[in-house]
């Protein structure tokens, strides 16, 4: 997800979006995708049809909510309305968050994501916590930007997990977690501290042309498969 210091994009995304907030210099406005049977995104849906649409979903459910962006308080609405009463944690299906933007702080600790979760292009302006989560499938985060700290201690990653292009402005934890499928970290930028401590490469790690500005821990960490850091910059 570009952010051009000119202004907003003139370039609609390529799903049905809100559109909130037009004006003469923004003709696109709000960027998040409808929720189904609205023409209108979580964020500016009218409260009862938002309180209808949430009543309506159950641990495990599918959801899309590509370039809608959230507040703390709006996310917490749906992670509750996801969580699974067994657990007490949120149970999500394929997540689609691509290019969403979060203002508050993410929490996703101890999710359970049981399809593919993508936030490509997303961002977090806050910390993002996704400690103890597990991502069965794939987990996209390529290009992702996170303002504030990105916390995945001791999260589960099953499938594949992109974070190529990814911008860590704060400092990244992943200490103890495991990666079972490949780990691509090509061409991230790391800003703060970033801690590998622990972790489990499973399969391939690739931190190719990744720029680490604040120093990088791999203390104790294990590489089962192969390892890249050509052009990495320490």
């Amino acid at each position: 997800m570009s952010h051009p210091s000119s202004g907003p994009s003139l370039t609609p995304p390529d799903w049905p979006h809100c559109g909130h907030g037009t004006t003469p210099e923004d003709l696109v406005g709000c960027r998040g995708i409808h929720v189904p049977g609205h023409t209108a995104c979580l964020a500016h849906l009218a409260d009862p049809d938002r309180d209808t649409y949430l009543a309506s979903l159950a641990p495990g459910t599918d959801i899309d909510h590509r370039g809608t962006p959230f507040t703390e308080p709006l996310l917490d609405a749906l992670l509750n309305a996801l969580r699974d009463p067994a657990t007490r944690h949120p149970r999500l299906g394929n997540a689609r968050f691509e290019s969403a933007t979060f203002t508050g702080m993410a929490w996703f600790g101890s999710a359970t994501f049981t399809g593919t979760a993508r936030f490509t292009s997303a961002t977090f302006e806050r910390a993002a916590r996704f400690e103890s989560a597990t991502f069965m499938d794939g987990a996209g985060f390529a290009s992702a930007t996170f303002t504030g700290d990105a916390r995945f201690r001791s999260a589960t990653f099953t499938g594949m997990a992109w974070f190529e292009s990814a911008t860590f402005t704060g400092d990244t934890r992943f200490e103890s977690a495991t990666f079972t499928g490949d780990a691509r970290f090509r061409s991230a930028t790391f800003r703060g501290n970033a801690r590998f401590m622990w972790a489990t490469f499973e399969r391939a790690a690739r931190f190719e042309s990744a720029t680490f500005m604040d120093g990088a821990g791999f203390a104790s960490a294990t590489f089962t498969g192969m390892a890249w850091f050509e052009s990495a910059t320490f």
